[in-house]
């Protein structure tokens, strides 16, 4: 870049329109199957999760088996003993509180019920197609018109090069539902506006994952943004004492399906010794 020289950049807010525009167009197969890898710093122990993992894009249904790799390699032992608790009662009412520190889960943080499609938010919103005998086929998309009120103020901050990808970094302030709009940088290709990286203020559904930031790298085939990896850099303080550093979740082995599954894929439920990892509702 000759220093001094002006540069014919859009208008940041016409990038914003155009990467929502980009994302909403993107066409996924009807099913991808996957592996979600989940790692960190257990403590002083270095942990990795892999999990076996299937979606549809179109409908957002997913299925995951629940047991990771490891786990099922070496199974955790079984606990023996009892469970112990004290009940009392005030004025007929009885609370029952457990004695002695609860068995954690053998996930670092929680079984990934987790999609690679997942847009933050950068996919409009569409009117649900009735499906039936009947029903028309969706039409091309051409172009996408947002009538709704601006979820946040942008402003270009430079245009650096990510993986040979030159990109537009966008600096995105909320101006409203901080915690719903949680995307505070995002860095958008410069001739396909498709995401390469964002900065999310919060992510997932529970805490203390929903209060740190994380770092979002996209990668794209076939002309749509799928999620490779998400991590933070801030120490998660998890229930049982546990804390975790250096955590990343990453997305692997993308692809359609082969039609041949060694194990069973379910939409698992939490319990009280397992926990689901998810995203909000976008």
């Amino acid at each position: 870049m000759v220093a001094g020289a002006a540069l014919d950049l859009p208008e940041a807010y016409t990038i914003w329109l155009h990467a929502r525009s980009a994302v909403t167009r993107a066409t996924y197969p009807a099913r991808i199957d996957y592996t979600i890898t989940v790692s960190g710093l257990d403590g002083t122990r270095v942990a990795t999760d892999h999990y076996r993992a299937s979606c549809n894009p179109n409908d957002g249904t997913m299925r995951v088996f629940p047991i990771s790799d490891e786990e099922l390699a070496q199974p955790p032992p079984v606990p023996h003993g009892a469970n112990w608790s004290v009940a009392a009662g005030l004025y007929g009412a009885f609370v029952k509180i457990p004695v002695g520190r609860p068995a954690s889960s053998p996930d670092l943080l929680g079984v990934p019920l987790l999609q690679p499609t997942y847009a933050f938010g950068l996919r409009y919103r569409s009117q649900t197609q009735p499906v039936g005998t009947d029903a028309a086929p969706p039409l091309p998309v051409i172009s996408i018109v947002s009538t709704q009120s601006a979820d946040y103020r942008v402003a270009l901050i430079d245009t650096p090069t990510i993986d040979g990808v030159a990109t537009y970094h966008l600096a995105l302030t909320p101006l409203r539902r901080p915690k719903d709009n949680r995307l505070r940088e995002l860095w958008v290709g410069a001739t396909d506006y498709l995401p390469r990286r964002a900065l999310v203020s919060g992510n997932f559904t529970t805490r203390p994952l929903v209060d740190v930031p994380w770092m979002i790298d996209f990668g794209v085939r076939d002309d749509a943004p799928y999620i490779s990896r998400e991590s933070t850099a801030a120490t998660l303080y998890m229930e049982h004492r546990r804390v975790i550093r250096s955590t990343v979740i990453a997305f692997e082995d993308i692809r359609e399906p082969s039609g041949i599954y060694d194990r069973p894929l379910v939409e698992p439920a939490p319990t009280e010794t397992t926990t689901l990892l998810t995203e909000p509702a976008m």
